[in-house]
């Protein structure tokens, strides 16, 4: 009884490890009112170690030409695939939270999201969609 248990579990371990590695991605974003364009496949970095999600992506400025931070966040990864991450950036007078929830199928995930930006003052929600592939 406990050889299977063991085995139940080197399972478990070995499916959440088996999503270790690097991937890029893109984020499609809705457009806001005070931007030039909407976010079309956006670059995004993602790293993946021992169920742990690391992500990050250049944010640029309502102009969308002058980077003025970088999105950062984090997350994980379960033995399934469902992947949770939350993260934001935070400037001078500007903001940005974002939150994404999805699933690994064959070898890819896409993320749905929502993004709350304050800009000026006043906050902005919009939907956003992040797709990965293993590099």
């Amino acid at each position: 009884m406990a050889i299977a248990a063991t085995g139940a579990l080197y399972s478990a371990d070995a499916a959440a490890q088996s999503f270790d590695g690097q991937y890029r991605g893109v984020l499609n974003c809705a457009k806001l009112p005070f931007t030039d364009a909407p976010l079309d496949n956006e670059p995004v970095e993602l790293r993946i170690a021992n169920g742990k999600v690391s992500y990050s992506r250049t944010l640029y400025g309502a102009n969308r030409k002058t980077v003025v931070g970088k999105e950062t966040g984090s997350g994980s990864v379960s033995a399934d695939g469902t992947i949770t991450l939350s993260g934001g950036w935070t400037g001078q007078r500007d903001s940005l939270q974002a939150s994404y929830r999805g699933k690994f199928a064959a070898g890819a995930a896409t993320l749905n999201g929502k993004h709350t930006v304050t800009y000026q003052g006043r906050p902005y929600d919009r939907n956003c969609t992040l797709s990965f592939k293993r590099q």
